[in-house]
């Protein structure tokens, strides 16, 4: 049995043969190991790929965050503006009347100089825009024959 096998072994046929496989395993081996090194990177790439979409996504959030931050503010602003345009017209017809009511006691105290320098009237009403009644009335009140 022992002669067979060595008979098998020197055979050139069988020589090749294994020399064949032994060649076949080793490049299977070769490939297998560039397709693992080659899977190894793409896992790394992926990896790599996965980690930026992850902080690309947290700059969304934040950005997202900062942009509702800017938009609550702003609303507060134009509430704001809002109420001080409000306040504004406020102010101006405040104004108005004041100017208004400051003009007429300018014209009631037009009127009580000119009734204290003996102006009839005719003049007092001529002169300040007052009614007839209210220039008599100052006339009455501090005309120079009071004093």
């Amino acid at each position: 049995m022992m002669l067979n096998f060595l008979e098998i072994l020197q055979n050139p046929v069988f020589t090749t043969s294994v020399a064949t496989v032994l060649v076949l395993v080793i490049l299977t081996a070769i490939v297998f190991s560039v397709l693992l090194v080659r899977q190894r990177r793409n896992l790394e790439q992926t990896q790599n790929i996965c980690n930026s979409l992850s902080h690309l996504q947290d700059s969304f959030v934040r950005t997202n965050l900062s942009l509702e931050a800017v938009a609550n503010r702003l609303q507060a602003i134009e509430f704001q503006y809002s109420e001080f345009l409000e306040n504004y017209e406020h102010s101006k017809i405040e104004l108005a009347r004041l100017a208004e009511a400051m003009g007429g006691e300018k014209q009631l105290t037009k009127a009580i100089d000119l009734a204290r320098g003996g102006a009839s009237v005719e003049e007092i009403t001529l002169t300040t825009g007052l009614g007839e009644d209210e220039a008599s009335a100052i006339v009455k009140f501090h005309g120079a024959a009071k004093r």
